[in-house]
């Protein structure tokens, strides 16, 4: 593996890793893992303005961890990708087990 291409993975790391470091952020993945919603109804749900969920929406839009189609006066938002859905999964796995680790 080249020096290149590992800082070009290091970089896309981090960003990932930055976009989703934010609470809002990762509500907002766990109700696109049940599938695509609007911007409206995603802010809705986590009980955010819309220019507050569209602002969280477009840090994780390019990051690539979501992606977007528009529908006449809509944007709907899905999960990029199954890994976004796997890492999402693994990353809510190790919370869990390190909340219940702080319990004991």
């Amino acid at each position: 593996m080249s020096r290149a291409f590992k800082s070009q993975l290091y970089e896309q790391f981090a960003r990932v890793t930055k976009a989703a470091s934010s609470p809002q952020r990762l509500e907002l993945l766990e109700l696109l893992a049940q599938g695509e919603r609007t911007v409206e109804a995603l802010a809705g749900a986590t009980e955010q303005s819309i220019a507050n969920a569209s602002h969280h929406l477009q840090v994780l839009k390019q990051s690539r961890l979501v992606a977007s189609r528009k529908a006449g006066l809509y944007v709907y938002y899905r999960l990029a990708s199954p890994e976004v859905f796997a890492f999402l999964r693994s990353v809510r796995a190790l919370a869990e087990k390190q909340l219940a680790e702080v319990g004991d």
